[in-house]
């Protein structure tokens, strides 16, 4: 009978450290962001996966497109789609150039400074108990689960702006827990949806 519960005990601990360790490795990719670890986030992300499936969203972003999900027809617009062919390319470059192990830490560093300067606030790293910053990531965490037995996917809202999703995908490699993929979904605000709808509204009249 001992045996037995040795067994099953062993089990459960190896489940719980399955279970656990791709929010572990998250967690400590967005540390290492914040604390310019480049030897850990050259190891724990895979940059060239990474880059490609973020450039589509940073092209958003900087170009101001519109998100397909959102607004299809716009989507679609010459104008919409003349932006995109002349920005993509130096999208690109941009992305190539600083999503690198020594980039993305730079680019943290300036948000945060920024956001100090016009908001005022802290870096809650120094200020809050780790148990404190886990418990306030996780509130932002919308969607966890596993894909498979080797895929992990995790969606969370970005801590200023609650209408901007990061879409992470994490794949167990023999090394561990990578970060493969890397996406940033805009959900429709409330007053977006009231626009649209009321142009949707003055078309059919």
């Amino acid at each position: 009978m001992k045996a037995i519960f040795c067994v099953v005990g062993f089990f459960l601990l190896a489940a719980s450290i399955y279970i656990g360790s791709p929010f572990a490795t998250a967690w400590s990719i967005r540390e290492a962001v914040r604390n310019g670890d480049a030897n850990y986030l050259s190891t724990a992300i895979e940059w060239p996966t990474v880059r490609e499936t973020l450039k589509p969203s940073i092209a958003q972003i900087a170009l101001g497109l519109p998100d397909p999900e959102n607004d299809p027809a716009a989507s679609t617009g010459l104008w919409t789609r003349f932006k995109a062919y002349l920005g993509q390319s130096a999208v690109d470059g941009l992305v190539e150039k600083y999503v690198t192990p020594e980039g993305l830490p730079q680019l943290f560093t300036l948000r945060a400074k920024y956001r100090d300067l016009v908001a005022s606030e802290g870096d809650e790293a120094k200020t809050l108990p780790i148990m404190d910053r886990i418990s306030r990531a996780w509130a932002r965490v919308k969607r966890a689960e596993f894909t498979s037995l080797t895929s992990f996917e995790i969606d969370m809202e970005d801590k200023l702006d609650p209408t901007r999703i990061y879409l992470g995908k994490l794949e167990l490699r023999p090394a561990g827990w990578k970060l493969t993929e890397l996406r940033i979904k805009f959900l429709a605000t409330a007053k977006n949806a009231v626009q649209r709808f009321s142009s949707t509204e003055q078309g059919a009249l």
